[in-house]
């Protein structure tokens, strides 16, 4: 059965943009809305007047989105390109950005639900900017140990699949000869603490699948060095299915490892 213009409308007209709503300290009105960052938090909206702006209504996210970008140690003024990027969303959806909130102005009350989406919109594509900032980083520090391995003059390919024990191809970053063993390798780095445990169990899991080739292969995480994102027991656990070494502070020994 074919659905009907009308029976679209009346479907949408009974969904809210305010899922809960409450004063704040601040005198100002905290919106909840239906809409999630990418961990599941609620994007919080804040209504409220200020004095300078006599009957005209402020619509902020009180920084919200910014502090769960801080969390993830991504700043958004660091880079001139991340502050290009943020700066075309917010003109793409005509949101300014004051300090580290998004907010907008409203003349009329009748303008909410519009500037709502808008401002929603805003914080969620701002947010995404955790993404690309996880691939960037894992990108780089895999190009990285590559350029070590080639200087290294270690035998390697990049990119090894092979077929884990529940059927699953698994594709690991490299595969290294050395004068007696193989290793395969897994690289892991995100400055996120909340990414990186992610990681770390995606990365435990690519080896638990290859445990009937460890007679074969030697098997070796490598992690960054430079940030203190890796949380103990991911690396404990790590360092159960694996040999476990950090780069480039432990650059020597996987040296030696690696053409063993």
């Amino acid at each position: 059965m074919n659905a009907t213009c009308e029976q679209i409308k009346k479907a949408v007209s009974e969904f809210s943009l305010v899922k809960a709503c409450d004063d704040i300290r601040n005198g100002m009105l905290r919106l909840a809305t239906p809409f999630q960052y990418p961990n599941g938090a609620v994007v919080d909206l804040f209504l409220g007047q200020k004095p300078e702006l006599f009957d005209k209504w402020v619509l902020t996210d009180l920084g919200q989105t910014t502090a769960w970008l801080l969390d993830l140690n991504l700043k958004l003024w660091t880079t001139e390109k991340r502050k290009q990027i943020v700066t075309d969303i917010c003109k793409g959806l005509d949101v300014t950005q004051e300090g580290g909130q998004f907010q907008l102005v409203l003349a009329d009350m009748k303008q909410l639900p519009d500037a709502m989406v808008r401002l929603s919109q805003a914080c969620l594509r701002v947010a995404d900017l955790a993404f690309t900032q996880r691939l960037r980083v894992a990108s780089e520090f895999n190009e990285d140990f590559e350029e070590f391995l080639d200087l290294a003059d270690a035998s390697y390919q990049p990119g090894f699949s092979i077929q884990g024990q529940f059927g699953k191809i698994v594709k690991v970053d490299f595969k290294v000869k050395g004068r007696r063993t193989e290793t395969l390798v897994q690289t892991l780095s995100t400055p996120s603490r909340v990414a990186s445990h992610t990681m770390s169990n995606e990365a435990f899991s690519r080896w638990y699948d290859l445990q009937p080739h460890h007679k074969n292969f030697q098997f070796l995480s490598i992690y960054d060095t430079t940030n203190d994102s890796f949380r103990d027991d991911d690396l404990a656990r790590l360092n159960s299915v694996s040999l476990l070494m950090g780069y480039p502070a432990q650059e020597q020994d996987i040296k030696e490892v690696l053409a063993s």
